[in-house]
């Protein structure tokens, strides 16, 4: 490919180079043949004016005179005798004579120091090409080294140590390559990061269904023992319960990855928020019913009209597992407030809980993939850790954010999501 490259380039380079030096190099011996030819002009006006000056002083009795006359005022007439006479004795006007040698000679000189010149130029020029080239093989060589490095993997960030080219095709052609090596840097660092992403998530898939397929096993092999029945029906309910999380635990993995391959679409819809909040409450009702909870919606009544676009099923889902985990982690006989604030640009949907809380080192950590509070109130309560990871991508693909701060007085939990108009 470096050998390809640098035919290819030498041949272009070498076209376009000889035909600008042919350029050039005749519109300087044009330029130096028009020189010639005005100095050469000069010269020979100037014999020519020597020798009217010879024939008009020849013409005349009084040569001195005349001569002193001429150079006063510069008009020379009636050289006929003078020319005449210099015919007789042998000295033609263009002949052999002193002047006309001495002519030849100036254009001699003349001719010749135009010639060295010429020469000159072209060993300059010649000069400027070997250089030329030289530093246009080492821009290519540099570019083909480039080129070896992505071939063997090494690709770093060449373009904040650019070399200085004076061509500047290469230079146009290293910084695409080096453009290039910059996206396939980023491309090799995600590619790493998706796979130490896979290896956790296989990691933390393993250790979540660790426990319940234990506490399976175990309870499948005492339900094989001789049991009473009362004992049976206990073991049996116990399958039940951990199967249940089993399927719970797939089928928010299933969400995850379905949602983080892009399989998921969210259909962002203008339609009324006030409604979607109503069916999650709704939904999880009966859990909150069980422990005596009372849920609270505060919604002004401008505000229960109000559309934003949002995709209702994935939503809902969102501010499901928001409002089951303030149920799993309150004691009997809380509240629950749920409540909408306009503000100029977005929604502001909050939910407050008398809980357990949160501390505030594990605010950032909670929305983490299978992260779970450390706390023993939170370890007795079964969980997997994904909710409020999939809630967090969910109001992340409707533009929003959601946040967590201690809840009223210093107590419980309020989560505070912004969801905007458009």
């Amino acid at each position: 490919m470096g050998q390809g490259l640098r035919e290819g380039m030498r041949k272009k380079n070498g076209n376009n180079k000889y035909l600008r030096l042919i350029k050039q190099v005749a519109g300087l011996l044009l330029l130096i043949l028009l020189f010639d030819i005005s100095i050469l002009k000069i010269q020979y006006d100037n014999y020519q004016d020597k020798i009217l000056i010879i024939c008009k002083m020849m013409n005349d009795k009084d040569g001195l005179m005349k001569a002193s006359d001429i150079l006063k005022k510069g008009q020379i007439t009636n050289t006929t005798q003078g020319k005449e006479i210099l015919d007789k004795y042998g000295y033609k006007l263009s002949g052999d004579n002193e002047l006309y040698r001495r002519f030849q000679v100036q254009e001699i000189i003349i001719v010749g120091m135009s010639f060295l010149f010429v020469i000159i130029l072209f060993g300059i020029i010649y000069a400027l090409k070997v250089t030329n080239r030289k530093k246009t093989l080492n821009e290519l060589r540099t570019v083909e080294a480039l080129i070896e490095d992505y071939k063997r993997g090494v690709v770093e960030q060449k373009s904040y140590i650019e070399p200085p080219f004076q061509n500047e095709e290469l230079k146009n052609l290293y910084e695409e390559i080096c453009s290039l090596g910059d996206t396939l840097k980023l491309l090799n660092e995600r590619e790493s990061k998706e796979k130490e992403s896979t290896k956790e998530l296989v990691s933390d898939i393993s250790h979540q269904l660790k426990t319940p397929v234990a506490a399976l096993k175990t309870s499948f092999e005492i339900l094989q023992q001789d049991l009473s029945a009362e004992e049976r029906i206990e073991f049996t309910q116990r399958c039940n319960v951990q199967i249940l999380g089993i399927e719970n635990l797939l089928g928010a993995l299933i969400n995850i990855s379905r949602m983080e391959a892009g399989m998921i679409e969210i259909q962002l819809v203008n339609q009324c928020l006030f409604d979607t909040m109503l069916e999650a409450i709704n939904r999880v009702y009966e859990k909150a019913k069980e422990k005596h909870i009372e849920i609270e919606f505060e919604a002004k009544e401008e505000l229960k009209g109000i559309g934003i676009p949002h995709d209702k099923k994935w939503l809902c889902e969102a501010f499901i597992n928001l409002l089951e985990n303030a149920i799993k982690y309150s004691n009997q006989n809380k509240k629950i407030i749920l409540s909408m604030i306009k503000m100029v640009t977005f929604l502001r949907v909050e939910i407050c809980d008398e809980g357990i809380g949160i501390p505030q080192e594990e605010y950032n950590q909670i929305f983490q993939r299978f992260y779970r509070g450390n706390s023993a109130q939170i370890r007795k309560e079964s969980g997997s850790g994904i909710g409020l990871y999939l809630t967090r991508e969910i109001i992340s693909r409707h533009h929003g954010t959601i946040r967590v701060e201690p809840g009223l007085n210093k107590k419980g939990s309020k989560f505070i999501i912004q969801l905007p108009y458009k």
